[in-house]
């Protein structure tokens, strides 16, 4: 595999995907409800959930539960979070890098079958959590479209840049 590659993908890409999740989770309407009574319910929370993890009740109700110490909103001390999401997002791209390398066609045809493993992925991983847990269609929506959109920018930034930096890696359809 192509060093410069790998490393200019690495970088471009972990911009590229960690932009696109920027503007699906901080810039469009989040598909998420707040509560009615917010300090009833972290009270509940505290009281019955001990720490974090996710919880399920067999009057069908499932909480995903994650308390910041001490109890403060996570974007008050939102850098570490952000670099690890850049790095899961370096590394995606360093992955969807090997996936493209390995297609034939176009570099638009390799950014269609990224998008084709990035709905694969979200049927596998997400539609359940609508299926078992009742997400609503907006969140597992928002995530449909958060993930595909990922897996397709990525591909097509891979697969014009192994276009670009390394030829021989491309397979001749």
């Amino acid at each position: 595999m192509n060093s410069k590659y790998l490393a200019v993908g690495a970088i471009l890409g972990g911009i590229l995907l960690f932009l696109w999740g920027f503007l699906t989770h901080a810039v469009l309407p989040a598909p998420m409800r707040t509560f009615t009574n917010e300090e009833a319910v972290v009270q509940a929370l505290r009281a019955n959930a001990p720490s974090d993890g996710v919880y399920y009740s067999a009057h069908g109700i499932f909480a995903a539960v994650s308390f910041s110490p001490p109890y403060v909103d996570r974007g008050d001390h939102i850098g570490p979070y952000l670099l690890r999401q850049f790095l899961s997002d370096t590394l995606a791209a360093v992955l969807l890098g090997f996936l493209v390398a390995g297609l034939p066609g176009t570099v638009f045809g390799k950014a269609c079958w990224a998008a084709i493993a990035g709905f694969a992925a979200f049927a596998i991983k997400v539609v359940p959590y609508w299926n078992w847990y009742g997400f609503s269609p907006s969140f597992i929506g928002m995530e449909a479209f958060d993930m595909i959109g990922k897996f397709f920018l990525g591909g097509l930034l891979m697969a014009f840049l192994a276009r670009k930096l390394a030829p021989a890696l491309i397979r001749q359809s």
